[in-house]
C-alpha cells in the first residue's frame, strides 16, 4: 500500500473519530464524559435505545457506549442518526 494511500485512510479515520467526539461533546452538556439519559434525551433514538445502550448499567452513557449507537445508526440499524443532535456553542 503506498504511502498516500495510508495518510488517506488515517485521514478519513480520524475525520471520523473528530465527528463522533463533536455529537458527544455537543450531548455532553455538563461536561463530566458522559451522557445522562437526560442529555441523551436531546436525540430520541438515542433515549429510546438507552437500556440497550448502557451495556455496564451504570446510568450513564461512555464515550464507548456513544459511539456504537454511532455505528449503529451509520450502519443502517437506526434511521435516526446523530445528525439530530444539538450544536455545540463551545465553537470547536
Amino acid at each position: 500500500m503506498s504511502k498516500k494511500n495510508v495518510l488517506t485512510i488515517l485521514g478519513t479515520l480520524f475525520a471520523a473519530s473528530a465527528i463522533a467526539g463533536g455529537a458527544f461533546t455537543a450531548l455532553d452538556r455538563d461536561m463530566n464524559g458522559k451522557i445522562s439519559k437526560q442529555e441523551a434525551s436531546a436525540i430520541p433514538s438515542l433515549a429510546e435505545q438507552w437500556d440497550s445502550l448502557d451495556k455496564d448499567a451504570s446510568g450513564d452513557l461512555s464515550k464507548k457506549e456513544f459511539m456504537a449507537f454511532e455505528s449503529a445508526s451509520e450502519s443502517g440499524e437506526n434511521t435516526s442518526a446523530v445528525k439530530d443532535a444539538p450544536k455545540t456553542s463551545q465553537g470547536k
